[in-house]
């Protein structure tokens, strides 16, 4: 892939990976389309890199709409989306609001279904492609992470489905399932249970190098990390043996929300 020839439009650009991601794709010459919520943050990587950005909430109605008249004002031509942005609620579903649930939802799953059918006419064009990034958790049902497990669940089955459709047009859909990465969305209830499980985070620069492979490779599914990819194996097969696998990370997900109310 000649990525000096590539304009990618990223999500989640001001988070960890995403940064990690404006570097290395600059580094390698590429366009970087960066989007986030966050004005600060998209300026400083925009005098660092020299790249264009836009600061949108991704969840706001009109945002399709949106980008779609700063791409159009700006004349971009997207070859390459990379749904990025997510978010975590680590915590009993129990417990969840009905806000929440509807946040999280449309964050993880329902923005990139849209973003990918506003670009898909341009990305047809181009021949492109669509880069998914999901979870371990979209292939394993995990306590305490039930709303991330329905988003990425579907965001899957959204890939799978999709670059089925599209085989033999010239768009790629691909679909990355990273185990838990060292960012600020992996803190709290939900890093304190992977050090007690002794559970690795993986480091941005990691994760995004593997990704960036993977759309070089056009590879359309890789899950991220060990055992994590058996577990993925083994779950398809014989989630009972999984479910009673779960049992510890239960009893202290309840552990530690019962410490945190005390």
């Amino acid at each position: 892939m000649d990525w000096q020839q590539q304009t990618i439009l990223l999500t989640g650009a001001s988070g960890g990976l995403g940064r990690e991601l404006v570097r290395q794709l600059s580094t390698r010459g590429a366009r970087v389309i960066m989007i986030a919520r966050q004005r600060a943050t998209l300026q400083t990587l925009g005098k660092t890199y020299g790249q264009p950005w836009f600061a949108l909430d991704l969840n706001a109605t009109d945002a399709v709409q949106q980008l779609s008249d700063y791409l159009s004002t700006q004349n971009l031509r997207v070859t390459g989306l990379i749904n990025n942005a997510g978010q975590s609620s680590t915590g009993t579903f129990a417990s969840r609001n009905a806000a929440t649930i509807e946040q999280l939802l449309s964050t993880n799953l329902i923005v990139p279904i849209q973003l990918t059918h506003a670009l898909l006419p341009q990305l047809q064009q181009q021949q492109g492609w669509v880069l998914n990034i999901g979870s371990v958790f979209g292939a394993i049902g995990y306590p305490g992470q039930t709303l991330y497990c329905a988003s990425k669940f579907g965001l899957h089955g959204f890939t799978q489905a999709l670059a089925r459709e599209l085989a033999g047009t010239g768009v790629k859909v691909l679909y990355a399932a990273p185990r838990a990465i060292a960012t600020d969305m992996n803190q709290g209830l939900m890093a304190a249970m992977n050090e007690r499980l002794g559970s690795t985070a993986d480091k941005p620069a990691t994760v995004a190098e593997q990704l960036l492979k993977q759309i070089e490779q056009q590879r359309p599914e890789q899950t991220l990390g060990w055992p994590e990819k058996l577990f993925v194996k083994i779950n398809g097969a014989f989630p009972q043996w999984v479910a009673a696998s779960m049992r510890k990370p239960q009893r202290l997900l309840f552990e530690l929300t019962q410490e945190k109310r005390t």
